[in-house]
């Protein structure tokens, strides 16, 4: 069976210290298309830190992933979310 991980790619600080991070969601074990339907729900759900007083939110289905724009009163923020393999998970010490 396939593990699949959920991962978010989201907005984080503000200004000249806004920039991108990486963080899984969790993990589908199952099929791709399982894997897709449980992102969309995550995607959908999902509440970012930023922007505090969202004005818009857009959710959009790009290619096999989906990405979120909120706009705040002064700056749009974007999380994408993708669905993707697990090949190695190793713990380093």
């Amino acid at each position: 069976m396939t593990t699949w991980g959920l991962i978010v790619e989201t907005t984080v600080g503000a200004g000249e210290g806004k920039h991108s991070e990486a963080h899984v969601l969790t993990y589908v074990n199952g099929t791709r298309d399982e894997a897709l339907v449980e992102l969309e729900m995550r995607a959908r759900r999902y509440r970012p830190d930023h922007p505090l007083s969202p004005k818009r939110r857009r959710l959009f289905r790009d290619g096999d992933g989906f990405l979120l724009v909120i706009d705040g009163a002064r700056q749009s923020y974007g999380s994408r979310f993708t669905v993707a393999e697990l090949l190695e998970d190793v713990t380093v010490r």
